[in-house]
């Protein structure tokens, strides 16, 4: 299942974090471990990082949510329905598959009451569990982002 959208300004992506609630909600029962994981893919500059900032906002992260490009993840404590955890993991930097190992991301990523969001999640595919929801954002005229959200981001 396949939903397209249009976001002419960052603070329009609360609209797609919206419906990925009501999906997840519609299917919760079908989550093995009680988590979400966003597989958010796009050219430099998409807006891969000002979609979970706007996702941290939406979750009352009271930090600022900032690119891990340098630290690949950072994770930030929230009190959200059965949710207690947002982990944002951009994998941009690491060459191989073997440098995530030692941060324990397939861990991570199965952490139930967990959120997470992996920016370049084609460089640790095989971390990247089934049940992980496509982002696709594409940049438009204008500037206006095209999301595509995909019921599996393999």
């Amino acid at each position: 299942m396949e939903k397209k959208y249009q976001v002419p300004t960052p603070q329009d992506f609360s609209l797609v974090i919206k419906d990925i609630f009501l999906r997840q909600k519609e299917h919760k029962g079908n989550r093995a471990n009680n988590n979400i994981v966003l597989a958010l893919q796009g050219d430099l500059g998409a807006g891969k990082t000002t979609f979970t900032q706007e996702l941290g906002r939406f979750l009352g992260v009271a930090e600022t949510v900032n690119s891990p490009t340098f630290v690949i993840m950072k994770q930030y404590e929230i009190n959200y329905e059965d949710f207690d955890r947002l982990v944002h993991i951009d994998a941009y930097r690491l060459e191989d598959e073997s440098e995530a190992l030692p941060l324990r991301l397939k861990e991570i990523i199965n952490r139930p009451h967990t959120i997470v969001c992996i920016e370049w999640p084609e460089l640790i595919s095989s971390l990247i569990p089934e049940q992980a929801l496509g982002v696709k954002i594409t940049i438009g005229d204008g500037e206006v982002r095209t999301v595509r959200l995909e019921s599996s981001s393999r």
